[in-house]
């Protein structure tokens, strides 16, 4: 695919500005970049300009304030309700709730909660992304989509049974849970260690399902 290469520049120092942040020079930058400093003093001035990052007293870049504003136009994407109502399912369930789109042929998780220690025992947080159509979420969301000719026979029981399911898929002892919301091409669930109730947990998904319609 053809692809403008100053702006697949642009974008991809403002992903390594933002995992590193503080910590890069423009030099620096210009390494991981494999540009020469010339084109990578370009782009960081243009993004100064624009008001996507700044320097730190050290030399180092560092992303702005105005960022929020283009995450504020991608969460309004997102059912407003969302954090309360994952926050309802998780303290519910005692497990870890969360809200997954999809993105191109991945599912990504946009927004968590968790109660107790399950966040720090199970490695499903937010940006988490995986295939759709695997473990749980990508389940559910491969079931808001028209059925394909070789589908998996795990995607066909989720469109039978209204929800997607998995153990141990993405990590050792882990159970999901997951609930399309086909419109949105969504899914809301929960992640767990060890067994889980899961009439309940579907008890629970149908009330926030229906929440976040």
């Amino acid at each position: 695919m053809e692809t403008l290469q100053t702006l697949e520049r642009g974008i991809h120092a403002l992903e390594l500005i933002a995992r590193h942040q503080g910590q890069l020079t423009v030099a620096q930058l210009a390494e991981l970049l494999e540009i020469n400093r010339t084109i990578a003093y370009r782009i960081t001035r243009t993004l100064t300009h624009l008001g996507y990052i700044k320097t730190n007293e050290n030399l180092g870049l560092e992303l702005s304030s105005k960022i929020q504003d283009l995450y504020h136009c991608y969460e309004m994407t997102i059912p407003s309700n969302s954090q309360q109502i994952l926050n309802s399912l998780s303290n519910r369930t005692q497990a870890s709730a969360s809200l997954v789109i999809a993105e191109g042929s991945d599912c990504v998780v946009v927004k968590t909660a968790s109660t107790g220690s399950s966040y720090l025992r199970i490695n499903y947080q937010l940006g988490s992304r995986h295939p759709i159509g695997t473990a749980a979420a990508g389940i559910a969301i491969a079931t808001t989509y028209p059925p394909q000719p070789e589908e998996k026979e795990e995607i066909r029981l989720a469109r039978q049974l209204g929800y997607g399911y998995s153990e141990g898929r993405l990590q050792s002892g882990a159970v999901g849970l997951f609930m399309p919301i086909p419109e949105r091409h969504m899914a809301i669930g929960i992640v767990s260690i060890g067994e889980v109730n899961k009439e309940a947990v579907l008890e629970a998904l149908n009330d926030a399902v229906r929440a976040l319609n």
